[in-house]
């Protein structure tokens, strides 16, 4: 691999120096997440979705799981989600806000594995 202009790689070394909180941000809780999490796919496996930083690859997400929950990991899927405009009606009129975009991943546990990550809500 090369360098660049001022003699630094040319790929990011912030990924390699993330550690495993740095990745995870939070565990997602929708609809879809939660029907992912609680049904077996063929291989008697389950699927989680977490929220996770922008910068983190699918082998770092794959340790960080790991080493968060001590399950093994199969699969990582990762999705980048874009900004969405929000909008509110107030007296004042309509108000607009926009809520930033962000990356999420689907994580597919080896078969026997679990998380019990909506027991506590």
């Amino acid at each position: 691999m090369g360098t660049g202009r001022f003699g630094e790689p040319l790929q990011s070394t912030r990924r390699m120096k993330m550690r495993s909180d740095e990745v995870l941000i939070k565990p997602l809780f929708t609809e879809k997440a939660i029907a992912l999490s609680k049904k077996k796919n063929a291989q008697g496996a389950y699927t989680y979705v977490f929220k996770v930083a922008r910068e983190a690859t699918k082998p770092l997400i794959a340790a960080a799981i790991e080493e968060k929950y001590g399950v093994k990991v199969d699969e990582v899927r990762t999705a980048i989600l874009p900004a969405r405009i929000r909008y509110r009606y107030t007296r004042k009129g309509i108000q607009e806000s926009r809520l930033p975009s962000y990356k999420k991943a689907y994580v597919r546990l080896k078969p026997g594995y679990e998380l019990n990550l909506y027991e506590n809500l």
